[in-house]
């Protein structure tokens, strides 16, 4: 009887590997549910760029100064639908992952078996893009999750010729415009990828592409209204960041995160076939499904770089999108069949991967304190809505500030004031008669004020520092502080010129 549960149960753990997909979706949702706790339970406040999201996104507006909406209007719903809970954008983030992740096992699958398709998502994720070292929802996360949808849809249109493909790529196109502009290097891979294959150009004149066009434009047309009527002002601020100056080091860091993916992800494939290192056992190389994932990659990369060598600023983080392909170029260009061994050894060690980012970034959490993450909400908003109060006894109708502290206050107050940036112009025409008819709470840096005072020519502003302590809840105790301001209304400040 022994025997026959030992060999029931050798029986039943083996075959485990035999469904790649099913083990592929456990690894996911359990990482989804771990990092999304992880994070709900050990960190106090959300971060800047969460906070700026949801910001945005609660103006409802088709445009931002930085970004198109979509991002905020995204973070926004899932704030909304937990009862603005932390925990809602923290799963948003991990979600956004995992559908990317997703949807690259499916675009894997119309080229390869179960095993070599998992292996090739299963990579995404020794990368830190889809680590806890970023849980903060954005751009970037919408980005990823955004992408290798489009990129399934234009390979399904392409290879089946229907005309809700079409449809569904210029809709997914159109979206990953609203979330980021970069979209447009992806789109740049896919005209390349369309016209360099004789079968794919044979479809420019049928009716999908066109048809995929329009819907692309359709869906785009309302931002592209609103940043006429705004002066562009998003390609504004994109331009003052790539003014902005560098060390001599950032081509070099540029080309180190354009390679870091295939370094890492065949690093670990390397690891997975040591054991038969000594024999090659694939006989053709899938030179598709290689080309499209290295031109989706090096179109961006290339952008990226040069605009880097001509001396302006990159982010590491742009590089989340080009990430995306690097699996499937990897896996293509493995030189042994992925295999349920190979799927196996890949499997343990994105397991043993996991464990030790868990156990450091937990252990990191528990005892390295630090203001955006351990600083509880009340310690910021309390004593900023006791001063207010202090001068009126209506809820504060406008926050003006820099951006944390300003979302921090709208964020976690009762009554949500909407936060309004200081030196962002379009959040200044959004609140502008509200700001000079109601007044408004100032809050941070006063030397950030320089730029409201000139527009509002108020410069009786008096400044209150308010100190606070944070801690992680192992760390040891910090303080820090910020300032707060009342600007008045304009029934007060018609009244105190009437007394002078």
């Amino acid at each position: 009887m022994n025997s026959e549960c030992g060999g029931k149960q050798k029986s039943f753990f083996s075959s485990l590997w035999d469904r790649p997909v099913n083990l592929m979706l456990f690894f996911m949702a359990f990482a989804m549910v771990f990092w999304t706790v992880q994070c709900s339970l050990l960190q106090n406040i959300l971060g800047l760029d969460i906070l700026e999201t949801i910001t945005w996104g609660a103006q409802m507006t088709l445009g931002h100064s930085k970004h198109p909406p979509l991002s905020g209007w995204v973070g926004y719903f899932f704030s909304v639908l937990s009862g603005h809970s932390d925990w809602s954008l923290y799963f948003a983030a991990q979600l956004s992952l995992m559908t990317g992740a997703w949807f690259v096992y499916k675009l894997a699958r119309m080229f390869w078996d179960e095993y070599a398709s998992a292996v090739a998502a299963l990579l995404l994720f020794f990368l830190f893009y889809y680590t806890p070292s970023e849980t903060k929802f954005s751009t970037y996360f919408l980005e990823i999750a955004l992408q290798p949808v489009m990129a399934y849809c234009f390979f399904k249109a392409l290879r089946e010729h229907r005309i809700h493909q079409w449809l569904l790529f210029g809709f997914f196109c159109g979206l990953g415009i609203l979330n980021k502009y970069s979209t447009f290097l992806l789109l740049t891979g896919f005209l390349l990828i369309f016209f360099l294959n004789r079968e794919y150009r044979k479809q420019f004149f049928s009716w999908g592409p066109w048809l995929a066009l329009a819907t692309f434009l359709l869906v785009i047309s309302p931002h592209l209204v609103w940043l006429w009527n705004h002066d562009f002002a998003c390609f504004k601020h994109i331009g003052n960041r790539m003014e902005e100056e560098h060390d001599w080091t950032l081509p070099l860091l540029v080309i180190a995160a354009a390679s870091y993916p295939f370094a890492m992800q065949g690093g670990v494939m390397l690891l997975a076939c040591l054991p038969r290192f000594q024999r090659w056992t694939r006989k053709r190389r899938d030179t598709e499904i290689f080309r499209w994932s290295l031109i989706l990659t090096l179109v961006p990369s290339v952008f990226f770089i040069v605009i880097a060598l001509c001396g302006n600023d990159v982010i590491m983080m742009w590089f989340c999108s080009v990430a995306s392909w690097t699996g499937i170029a990897v896996v293509a260009a493995f030189p042994f069949v992925v295999d349920r061994e190979i799927f196996k050894r890949v499997y343990l060690l994105l397991l043993l991967f996991f464990f030790c980012m868990a156990a450091g970034t937990t252990c990191d959490l528990l005892f390295s304190s630090r203001k955006r993450i351990h600083t509880m909400p009340s310690a910021i908003v309390d004593p900023a809505l006791a001063f207010w109060h202090s001068k009126r006894s209506d809820p504060v109708p406008v926050v003006v500030g820099e951006r944390w502290w300003a979302a921090v206050i709208e964020n976690y107050s009762e009554g949500r004031p909407p936060a309004c940036e200081v030196n962002d112009d379009v959040f200044f025409e959004l609140y502008r008669d509200r700001i000079f008819e109601k007044g408004a709470l100032l809050a941070g840096d006063p030397g950030a004020f320089a730029d409201f005072i000139r527009k509002t020519g108020y410069r009786e502003l008096k400044f209150q520092s308010i100190d606070y302590e944070f801690k992680a809840l192992l760390g040891r105790k910090k303080k820090s502080s910020f300032s707060v301001a009342y600007y008045p209304s304009r029934a007060e400040r018609e009244q105190a010129e009437k007394k002078r």
